[in-house]
């Protein structure tokens, strides 16, 4: 059975299930989904020893002192925080860090001077860190349409042979969890032989430039017969009738039907056209940093928390509450949002939360202090304003 697939911007043509990548989706949940009624963040003692780890690289930096400075509590003061404050407000970058990726967006931009980002004088990081929350449900959509093809003879399908199965009892392979795809096969036992439509079976259309008559009016006497520039005042390009044969029918009056390519009949079947697509919704938390929000979306963060089952359930017992009450609406709008199981179907869902690094450096550059941020596991630098810009110019 042929099927045309489309992954990603590529198309390809398979016949049967076989030619698509094959993927276990409902048979074996991942052994690491949540078997309770709510998704529940790691315990802070966790979260904490994965932190230290990470900062095992940053300890032995030239400036120790401004790691220490950091907001980090003892394990003991933790316990006795309140929920919505013991997060992770921990210096991930080292005064080295920070000046390596400022120099490194100096030196991306051709008009920025890196004397400062050589010489500038570190004066305080301050942790911003925040949380980006990312719910993925991995959908299946499946829609019938009536399609048609040219008949040339030959067995027809049709539901005298047996009865044409429904969308959903069709059996094919699904791609990879959470890719986008496409696919369109044509229904078994939906064919049918029936009159085209465009000509009603005559095999021809009626020519519209002569409407059928096989002829049209002169152009050079305007269809009078007569032109006054001649002798015998009778025009030679129609010899007198006004008219003159049609080029576009051959004067046959009709053309051949471009549909149905004469035969006057065609043949008709169901097509199901299958969606696979991963509906992504997603959260960052606005602390007022003063970074533009816009830059946090496309920066990369450390996942903290990974939640994929066939149906997840909200956040609970996170340190920053509006993560819970993002993950239960984005929740309950898919829900909502694919409710109807005649068209689609939730093969797979998945929720993330990422700690997204962010550092608010100041710095004194001639005796002024300015300040900018470094975001992101790339180390992205951001700044409003860059003391030593030149004018440069293309010849």
């Amino acid at each position: 059975m042929e099927k045309e697939l489309l992954i990603g911007d590529k198309k390809c043509t398979c016949y049967g299930s076989d030619g698509l990548p094959s993927s276990r989706i409902a048979q074996d949940p991942p052994s690491h989904s949540f078997p309770f009624e709510a998704a529940s963040a790691p315990p802070y003692e966790l979260m904490e020893s994965i932190s230290a780890e990470e900062k095992e690289g940053t300890e032995d930096s030239e400036n120790t002192s401004l790691a220490e400075s950091s907001h980090l509590l003892p394990k003991d003061e933790h316990k006795e925080l309140p929920p919505h404050l013991r997060d992770w407000n921990i210096l991930f970058v080292s005064e080295q860090d920070v000046k390596e990726a400022f120099l490194q967006y100096a030196a991306s931009k051709c008009c920025y001077r890196r004397a400062v980002a050589k010489q500038m004088e570190i004066r305080n990081l301050t942790p911003l860190n925040t949380y980006r929350y990312r719910l993925e449900t991995f959908t299946e959509t499946r829609e019938t349409y009536l399609a048609s093809e040219l008949y040339n003879g030959g067995f027809v399908d049709s539901s005298a042979v047996a009865t044409p199965p429904a969308p959903w009892d069709i059996v094919v392979d699904p791609p990879p969890l959470f890719t986008d795809c496409e696919m369109r096969l044509p229904i078994p036992h939906s064919y049918s032989l029936e009159n085209c439509p465009n000509c009603k079976g005559r095999g021809a259309i009626m020519c519209q430039s002569c409407e059928g008559t096989g002829k049209k009016k002169c152009s050079a006497c305007g269809g009078t017969g007569t032109n006054t520039l001649e002798d015998s005042n009778i025009c030679s390009w129609c010899a007198g009738t006004g008219k003159n044969r049609c080029f576009s029918c051959r004067s046959n009056g009709w053309l051949k039907c471009y549909r149905c390519n004469g035969s006057g009949a065609l043949l008709f079947h169901t097509e199901l056209a299958i969606t696979w697509k991963n509906n992504i919704l997603e959260h960052v938390v606005d602390k007022n940093s003063g970074l533009p929000n816009y830059l946090l979306h496309e920066a990369t963060g450390k996942e903290i928390v990974c939640d994929e089952n066939l149906s997840v359930f909200p956040i609970v017992d996170f340190p920053e509450l509006s993560i819970e009450d993002y993950s239960l609406a984005c929740i309950e709008q898919h829900k909502m949002q694919f409710a109807s199981g005649n068209i689609h179907h939730i093969l797979m869902q998945k929720q993330t939360i990422e700690l997204v690094p962010l550092t608010k450096a100041e710095y004194e550059w001639k005796g002024k202090l300015r300040s900018f941020y470094v975001f992101g596991k790339e180390n992205k630098v951001y700044t409003k304003d860059y003391p030593a810009k030149f004018c440069c110019s293309i010849m």
